[in-house]
């Protein structure tokens, strides 16, 4: 993978920089948008959400038409979204989500055009994120393991693009994965089962916490990832 994003201005990967800072200080991971008994916003937000993490896999992977494809799924649901919110009482965090979101896409379709696939690939995961803070989850627990799987591809995202520039949110995807995991790892030890599976992760995550090398962040994220695949299928 290409580092940076070529012939795009210093400016705008700035502009992308200040983004990924602003929704960490204004936007806490918390939902805003309650799903509905019809399912039909529900199906709205994990459609999106499955969209844009299927197209952080096709960028890394530099497929153009798939990357294309997912991009204007996602658009599709985002009006979807936008018109469902129209018909309700002004929500001011939901707004400002909504915001962030077409933001997101925004830099989406302009690092497709240029191939910048990292670049896409980060734009596509924090759309992600957006779409986590959307949803009520039926359990704190789920809405937290979706959040492990977005700070586990932000880890391996920005320590592929530039880990130097990057290290200040590095450091901050770092502390969010502890404290996340503690709520996490507390409520799987409830079912004693679950011991083994706790004490992996905990390992897991404290070589995470204290490991400042690239190469190697970018392993331990891609483990972190299939880890979270496993801790979604317990009960």
């Amino acid at each position: 993978m290409g580092k940076g994003r070529p012939g795009l201005p210093a400016l705008f990967r700035g502009f992308r920089s200040c983004i990924v800072l602003f929704a960490i200080l204004v936007f806490p991971s918390l939902p805003v948008f309650a799903l509905e008994p019809s399912g039909g916003i529900s199906a709205t937000l994990v459609s999106m959400e499955n969209n844009a993490e299927a197209l952080v896999g096709a960028a890394l992977a530099r497929k153009a038409p798939v990357s294309w494809d997912m991009y204007q799924r996602i658009r599709t649901s985002l009006r979807r979204l936008h018109n469902h919110a129209g018909t309700r009482p002004f929500n001011e965090r939901r707004s400002r989500e909504l915001m962030m979101a077409y933001s997101w896409l925004r830099v989406i379709a302009l690092d497709l055009k240029q191939h910048a696939w990292i670049g896409v690939a980060i734009a596509a995961n924090q759309l992600s994120g957006s779409m986590i803070r959307f949803t009520n989850y039926p359990t704190l627990r789920a809405r937290d393991t979706a959040w492990l799987g977005y700070l586990g591809r932000d880890l391996l995202l920005l320590s592929k693009e530039n880990p130097e520039a990057n290290a200040e949110l590095l450091n901050v995807r770092r502390s969010e994965l502890v404290n996340t995991w503690k709520r996490v790892s507390k409520d799987l030890i409830k079912d004693f089962r679950n011991k083994t599976l706790v004490m992996r992760g905990g390992r897991l995550i404290s070589e995470i916490e204290k490991d400042r090398e690239p190469a190697q962040t970018i392993r331990l994220s891609r483990r972190l990832l299939d880890f979270v695949d496993r801790i979604e299928k317990v009960k």
